[in-house]
């Protein structure tokens, strides 16, 4: 029988909480859970990304090591490409812009595809796009800069995952203010070293990590650093 993991109830700014059920080695970026197995483990360098795969039932925890460091995430059905994480989907199924503890994530055919089991980040984001070369070029002026969605093509290329498909990401760890006017300000990252959030896979998942390489504007903070992402398996 298949062992859950208790969760907690959080807010949306979340509280640094101390885990019952977990052992913290912060300045090594390493987590134990009770009650589960480490299968996999992969440190996504700062301003690249790497692509994994996750089990119906298994947990993925993405760990913020240095802290002020946002990662895009998508995650696609393992057997249907098409199928993937949606934003969108999954706000308007919580009519809420901000992801709790116990929330379902879903596709973009409305399925349940991820669960949020802990989370002691500060925040999220559900709304702004993956960057690429023409935001740079475009609204920035630089060219050859590296971009989430060239990190993306890379490491989902062994898939058959193109670009095309890469069209709203979950920016864990993002700080995005949505002001009384309507405007929108990326915000510095305020992740603190070894914060993080646990998710279980609800379907087989391919997933994919950036750690974004944005450094021209506040939400990189004054480096770009690495993400670290573990995937464990019930016992």
């Amino acid at each position: 029988m298949k062992k859950k993991l208790k969760t907690r109830v959080n807010a949306y700014f979340y509280l640094p909480v101390i885990c019952k059920e977990c052992i913290h080695f912060q300045t090594l970026g390493i987590v134990m859970k009770e009650g589960t197995k480490l299968i996999s483990e992969i440190v996504v360098p700062g301003g690249h990304a790497r692509a994994f795969e996750v089990k119906k039932g298994q947990f993925l925890e993405v760990i913020d090591l240095e802290g002020g460091q946002v990662a895009d995430f998508f995650a696609f059905n393992q057997h249907d490409h098409k199928e993937r994480l949606s934003p969108p989907h999954t706000l308007i199924s919580l009519k809420s812009l901000a992801i709790r503890v116990g929330d379902e994530l879903r596709s973009s055919r409305r399925h349940p595809m991820l669960k949020v089991i802990e989370d002691i980040s500060p925040s999220h984001d559900l709304l702004i796009p993956a960057c690429d070369e023409q935001r740079y070029l475009v609204d920035y002026g630089v060219a050859n800069h590296r971009s989430c969605v060239a990190n993306f093509e890379e490491a989902l290329q062994p898939y058959g995952i193109g670009r095309d498909l890469f069209l709203e990401p979950f920016n864990l760890f993002q700080s995005t203010e949505i002001k009384p006017d309507g405007t929108l300000t990326q915000k510095p990252c305020l992740t603190k070293a070894g914060d993080y959030i646990l998710l279980e896979a609800l379907q087989d998942i391919i997933g994919a990590i950036s750690a974004c390489p944005m450094d021209l504007n506040p939400i990189g903070g004054s480096q770009i650093t690495d993400i670290k992402v573990q995937i464990y398996q019930s016992v």
